[in-house]
C-alpha cells in the first residue's frame, strides 16, 4: 500500500512537468502548438524542472518487483534486530548456550545437548537429607538408620550416636512422615542433642512416643524439650529415665505439665529428684488430669516428699498407674498413702515396693482396700511384712471387689522369710 501511494505520487509529479494540449483551444481551430503550461506540483519544495532527476513512469519498476524487494529488505531488518536481541539475552543469561562465537563474531552450533531441568522430589522419609548431612559432617552414615527410616518404630538404642550423630538424625527426621515411636536411649546425646530433638519436634507432628533414657541430658536440654512440649499436642509418651535429673529440671517439667494436656505417660524414674522436685511435679499433677501413667521410682524422695505425693494421689482423677518404688515412705508417708487410697477412685496400679512401708499400719491398709473400688494391682514387695500382717492383706484381697493382684515379693524380717 505504501508503495502504491508512492508510485501514484511519482507519476503525477512527472506529468506535471510537461505541457499538454488544451482541448478547448483545439476545438476553436487554434494552432495545435498552442500549449498551456501547468504549474509544477513540486514548486513549493523549491525544485526546478532542470534539477529534477525523476525517471519517467515507464521506467519505474513494476509493482511486483518492488514488493519482493521491499519484503526482502524488511526481512533482513527483522533478522538483524532478532540477532541483536538474542546476543543481548545470551550475554545476560548465566546458562550455557549451545551456540558459540568464533573470532569474527559469527555463531556456530556446538552440538551440546541442553540438559532437562531436574525434577524436585519431596523426601518424605529424610533418608537423602541424612546421607547428605553425614557427608557434610564427615561421618559414616548408619545403614541401620537408612534401612528402617520408613518404619513406624525406629529404635536407635545403644548406637553411640553422641551429639553429632543425634543432630544428623533429628535434622533428617524434620520431614519424616513414617516414624511414630522414636527410641534414642543410651546414646549420650547431651544437652546439644536434646536441643536438636526439640527443634525437630517443632516441625515433625508424627512422632507420638519419645524415649530419651540414659542420655545425660541436663537443665539446658530439658528446658528446650519442655519449651516445645508445653505447646505440643502430638507427643503422648516421654521417657527421661536415668538422666540424673535434679530438682531444678523438675521445676521445668512441672511448668510443662501445667500447660500440656496431651501427654499421657511420663517416666522420670532412676533420677536424682528429692522432696523439692517431687513437690513441684505433684503440685502440677493436682490439676493435670491428662497424664495417666507416671513413674517416680528410684529417686531420692523421702518422708516429706512422700506425703506430697500422697496428697496428690488423693485429689488427682487422671492417673491410672503410679510407680513409687525404691523411695522412702516411713511411718508418716505410709499413713498419708493409706488415706489417699480411701479417696482415690481412678488409680488402677500402684507400686510401693521397697519403700519402707510401715507394717504396723496393715490394718488401716486393709480397710482402705475394702473401700477403694478402682485399684486392681498393689505391689508391696521388699518391705518388712510379718505373718500376721500377711493374713490381713490376704483377707483384704479376698474381700475386695476390685483388687486381684497383690505383689508380695520375697520379704525378710528379723525372724522369718516368707515367699509368695
Amino acid at each position: 500500500n505504501e508503495y502504491k501511494s508512492y508510485l501514484s505520487f511519482r507519476r503525477s509529479r512527472y506529468c506535471s512537468r510537461f505541457l499538454v494540449r488544451d482541448p478547448m483551444n483545439a476545438a476553436s481551430n487554434q494552432s495545435d502548438s498552442f500549449l498551456t503550461e501547468i504549474a509544477e506540483v513540486d514548486e513549493p519544495y523549491g525544485e526546478s524542472e532542470s534539477e529534477s532527476t525523476d525517471p519517467p513512469p515507464s521506467e519505474l519498476p513494476s509493482f511486483e518487483t518492488v514488493t519482493v524487494d521491499f519484503i526482502k529488505n524488511r526481512v533482513e531488518v527483522l533478522q538483524e534486530a532478532a540477532q541483536k536481541t538474542s546476543k543481548t539475552e545470551k550475554s545476560s543469561s548465566p546458562s550455557q548456550s549451545r551456540f558459540c562465537q568464533d573470532e569474527t563474531g559469527s555463531e556456530y552450533d556446538t552440538d551440546i545437548e541442553e540438559e532437562p531441568p531436574e525434577k524436585i522430589v519431596y523426601d518424605s522419609s529424610g533418608k537423602d537429607t541424612y546421607l547428605q548431612l553425614c557427608k557434610t559432617m564427615d561421618m559414616t552414615p548408619s545403614s541401620y538408620i537408612t534401612r528402617h527410616i520408613k518404619d513406624p518404630v525406629l529404635s536407635l538404642r545403644h548406637l553411640s550416636l553422641g551429639c553429632k550423630g543425634t543432630i544428623a538424625v533429628t535434622n533428617a527426621l524434620v520431614t519424616n512422615t513414617f516414624i511414630e515411636n522414636l527410641d534414642i536411649s543410651d546414646n549420650n546425646v547431651g544437652d546439644a542433642g536434646a536441643v536438636s530433638i526439640a527443634n525437630m519436634l517443632t516441625e515433625n507432628y508424627f512422632i507420638t512416643e519419645l524415649i530419651l533414657s540414659n542420655n545425660k541430658i541436663e537443665k539446658d536440654g530439658i528446658a528446650a524439650l519442655c519449651n516445645v512440649l508445653s505447646d505440643h499436642s502430638y507427643v503422648k509418651v516421654l521417657n527421661l529415665n536415668g538422666n540424673g535429673l535434679k530438682d531444678d529440671t523438675a521445676e521445668l517439667i512441672a511448668e510443662m505439665l501445667r500447660r500440656n494436656y496431651t501427654l499421657a505417660k511420663l517416666d522420670l524414674g532412676n533420677n536424682c529428684l528429692s522432696c523439692q522436685g517431687a513437690g513441684a511435679i505433684c503440685a502440677s499433677l493436682q490439676t493435670n488430669d491428662s497424664l495417666s501413667e507416671c513413674d517416680l521410682s528410684w529417686n531420692n524422695i523421702r518422708t516429706k516428699g512422700s506425703i506430697l505425693v500422697a496428697k496428690m494421689l488423693g485429689v488427682n482423677m487422671g492417673l491410672v498407674s503410679f510407680l513409687f518404688s525404691n523411695n522412702g515412705l516411713d511411718k508418716e508417708g505410709t499413713k498419708a498413702m493409706i488415706k489417699a487410697l480411701k479417696t482415690n477412685s481412678s488409680l488402677v496400679s500402684l507400686d510401693l515396693s521397697n519403700t519402707r512401708f510401715d507394717s504396723n499400719q496393715m490394718k488401716d491398709l486393709g480397710k482402705a482396700l475394702g473401700v477403694n473400688t478402682s485399684l486392681r494391682i498393689l505391689k508391696l514387695g521388699r518391705n518388712v511384712i510379718k505373718e500376721a500382717d500377711l493374713e490381713i492383706l490376704l483377707a483384704a484381697l479376698t474381700a475386695s471387689t476390685s483388687l486381684y493382684i497383690l505383689g508380695l515379693e520375697v520379704t525378710l524380717n528379723a525372724q522369718s522369710s516368707i515367699t509368695n
